[in-house]
């Protein structure tokens, strides 16, 4: 049987987008029951004393060589952050030498598969070295921040990405949108669009289910929630949340709660905007991910503000629960929640939103995803392409 080697950048402690885009994809995949096998790579990072102290991150004591999440082995692999590391990448604006052997060990782990996929820059450079080392095939899925951010803000990083985005035989990107942000990086590259979906875990539960858990969280019938999910940054716009809430409760004739769900750097200046508004706030922090779903089916409306977004994996999944999501128009938002529940990313945005997200709560607007957007489309395209790679 063929072999593929999953490859990805993650933190074993906080299953975010990626992470579990990576565990969503390769889940999918194997429910096809592929000519191939599976395995799956994780490179997590930790700092080192200095770093630690600079980045104020806390001390990594338990490092597992392997994890298990849903059914999936991930494979974890350990890299250290020093500060020599640092100082070169940010004064000398070069790729620090022992970071470059480390990537070599980890790529000849991979010889002998067939095949490689990787995840974003730092895993595409690790499966780049091993496609060219054992005469592979490569693929690198891009997300987000590795396309829009990054390279925008380190000339170190730019420079790696275009090149990364010219070896692959193919380059995933999981909106459209995403797509035309790399393209304005360097033009020419084979792409193919592999959206997003919410996992099986998100559905829209039956009302008896859903009136006890709103119940649960302290809501009362007929108590519209109107929430925000995701980290509280500059990139998500979260400082604006007071104003959009302030202007919703504005609008909205009936009984609206607000909730946020996450942490962030700018989440104690967000409560404390929130103390001089009035408004019924529940900042509910980090909430663990197995517990998501009973939270979106208490959601009535999500609002995303964000600055920049590759897809919001957040509004997938309230859609699927049975909520609406409005979003600022930025890459790929308008490839979940459609054209007509974007906004303009400008001054008037805080109102604008508003004035959507009360269209919504008082059910004017009917909601529903793109039949692309889901895993197993994803799983249905990105398998046929591995199977034609491995025939050849």
């Amino acid at each position: 049987m063929k072999r593929i080697a999953v490859v990805f950048e993650g933190n074993i402690y906080r299953r975010l987008g990626v992470f579990n885009a990576v565990v969503n994809r390769v889940k999918h995949l194997r429910a096809l029951q592929p000519p191939y096998s599976i395995d799956v790579f994780m490179i997590q990072g930790y700092d080192s004393g200095l770093n630690r102290w600079l980045h104020r991150t806390p001390c990594v004591k338990e490092r597992p060589l392997a994890i298990e999440v849903e059914g999936i082995t991930i494979n974890v692999r350990w890299f250290r952050h020093r500060i020599f590391d640092t100082l070169v990448h940010k004064c000398l604006h070069k790729q620090p030498p022992i970071y470059l052997r480390w990537l070599g060990r980890l790529a000849d782990e991979l010889k002998g598969y067939d095949l490689i996929s990787a995840h974003d820059r730092i895993a595409g450079t690790a499966a780049s070295i091993a496609a060219q080392r054992y005469g592979m095939p490569l693929y690198i899925t891009w997300h987000g921040a590795s396309i829009y951010t990054d390279p925008i803000h380190d000339p170190l990083r730019r420079q790696v990405t275009c090149e990364l985005l010219q070896k692959p035989a193919c380059n995933f990107f999981v909106s459209k949108g995403l797509e035309n942000c790399a393209r304005q990086l360097t033009p020419k590259f084979p792409a193919q669009v592999l959206l997003n979906g919410a996992g099986d875990e998100f559905y829209q539960m039956d009302e008896g289910l859903r009136s006890q858990l709103r119940k649960s969280k302290g809501l009362v019938p007929g108590n519209k929630v109107v929430a925000f999910v995701g980290r509280f940054e500059t990139v998500k716009n979260a400082t604006l949340l007071p104003e959009i809430f302030v202007n919703i409760a504005k609008g909205y004739d009936g009984k609206v709660t607000f909730w946020t769900l996450g942490d962030g750097p700018q989440h104690d200046e967000v409560q404390e905007m929130f103390s001089t508004t009035g408004l019924d706030v529940k900042m509910w922090g980090r909430v663990p991910a197995e517990q998501m779903p009973s939270f979106m089916n208490c959601i009535d409306v999500l609002v995303l503000p964000s600055k920049v977004e590759a897809i919001s994996l957040a509004a997938i999944e309230a859609i699927k629960c049975g909520a609406c999501a409005v979003a600022s128009d930025v890459v790929g938002t308008a490839e979940a929640v459609g054209h007509e529940n974007t906004v303009p990313l400008d001054d008037n945005m805080p109102s604008t939103m508003a004035a959507r997200a009360v269209e919504m709560l008082n059910g004017a607007v009917k909601q529903s995803l793109s039949p692309l957007v889901s895993w197993e489309a994803t799983a249905a395209i990105e398998n046929k392409i591995y199977c034609e790679a491995l025939s050849t």
